[in-house]
């Protein structure tokens, strides 16, 4: 967790919920410029027992986590649908200057798991791990081995199934927190084009 003034802490749920909610805003953004008719309203997705399915994390956290975000500032309302906006600028700056060291990481055992950072099909185009073994959140339920890494948030195996950007988002990220300065750059541009700033 890390504090942002005097009484605003930030935990490892909140940035979930804020890359799970840039996540909905560029989805949103895709579907209306595209057409396509929602599958359901978009006002549900942000519903406090939507988030918690698809985070994994109960009401009365989302719910304190959506005030945290808020009184962080990184969280307000789009003044032309009510529903929740994350400041992805902001957002994007606290991830590439900030997160590594708020929460560090370093890969750990083998295990099963979701392949993360450097292995994920989002960066695997792009860059090539210099170690043998992949890097993964663990997840028993997965094919893949690779070393362990804590993802900022314990839920994060089971938010990721549940949303692609979400997923791709979160990858990223934690190329952010493990990489070099070359990954980290590829890393921050692919994040800044996917969350469309």
């Amino acid at each position: 967790m890390w504090t942002l003034g005097r009484s605003a802490v930030m935990k490892g749920q909140d940035v979930l919920l804020l890359f799970k909610m840039a996540s909905l805003q560029t989805q949103k953004e895709v579907n209306d410029e595209q057409d396509s008719p929602a599958l359901e309203r978009w006002s549900d997705r942000y519903s406090l027992r939507s988030l918690s399915d698809s985070l994994g994390i109960s009401k009365s956290e989302v719910s304190n986590s959506i005030i945290r975000c808020r009184n962080s500032g990184l969280l307000t309302n789009d003044y032309q649908t009510s529903l929740p906006k994350v400041n992805r600028d902001e957002l994007l700056n606290i991830t590439e200057y900030a997160l590594k060291y708020f929460f560090p990481v370093k890969p750990g055992a083998l295990t099963r798991g979701i392949p993360t950072g450097f292995a994920s099909p989002v960066l695997t185009q792009h860059l090539k791990s210099a170690g043998n073994q992949i890097i993964v959140w663990p997840d028993p339920q997965e094919k893949e081995k690779g070393q362990a890494v804590e993802p900022l948030y314990k839920t994060v195996a089971h938010a990721v199934k549940q949303d692609q950007t979400l997923y791709h988002y979160l990858a990223l990220v934690d190329a952010i927190r493990l990489g070099g300065p070359r990954e980290r750059a590829v890393a921050v541009k692919l994040l800044k084009a996917g969350m469309r700033i």
